[in-house]
């Protein structure tokens, strides 16, 4: 019986977790250019809007494990990939070849554009990309989100999880 109330109870708390989590991005989940990304291919069959929630998710929970700033993480994460075309076709369309070095500032300006971004916030963005970028973070939560991305990209491409982890999302974000 005390199984029972233990096992209820740390349901609850993973319910109310998600709840924490959707309060801290719904605008950004609700937003209009936000949105847009779901047009866009990212890994795998995941589009840009749902590798973006997954990595806040993760950032989210990973922060809030250990007392960092999880909501920054979060809203960071919603957006970091907000570069709003389809990478795979870009460099040909462009001649830009290096998207994975340069995408990070653009998604900063787009970002800037349409959101207040804290100090913390931009250097998530800026940095999520490291090591790739050669500058490295300059706070605890740009590590978790350099981790959180190449874990969830890993999962989408490889098809491990990616539409069981955003199906529980966005059922327990409707939960409101």
């Amino acid at each position: 019986m005390e199984r029972m109330k233990w096992v209820k109870r740390a349901k609850e708390l993973r319910i109310e977790h998600r709840k924490e989590f959707y309060e801290c991005v719904k605008d950004l989940m609700e937003n209009p250019i936000v949105r847009q990304m779901e047009r866009y291919p990212h890994h795998g069959s995941t589009n840009c809007y749902q590798h973006c929630l997954h990595v806040a998710y993760y950032n989210y929970h990973i922060c809030q494990r250990l007392g960092l700033n999880a909501k920054a993480a979060a809203r960071a994460g919603m957006i970091h990939d907000l570069f709003l075309y389809d990478w795979h076709t870009y460099a040909a369309r462009t001649g830009d070849y290096f998207h994975g070095l340069t995408h990070p500032k653009k998604v900063v300006k787009i970002a800037k554009q349409h959101f207040e971004l804290s100090p913390l916030e931009e250097d998530i963005i800026l940095k999520h990309m490291w090591p790739l970028t050669l500058v490295p973070p300059k706070y605890p939560e740009s590590y978790v989100i350099c981790l959180t991305d190449k874990y969830c990209g890993a999962c989408e491409v490889f098809g491990h999880h990616a539409d069981k982890i955003f199906s529980q999302i966005s059922e327990e974000s409707a939960i409101k």
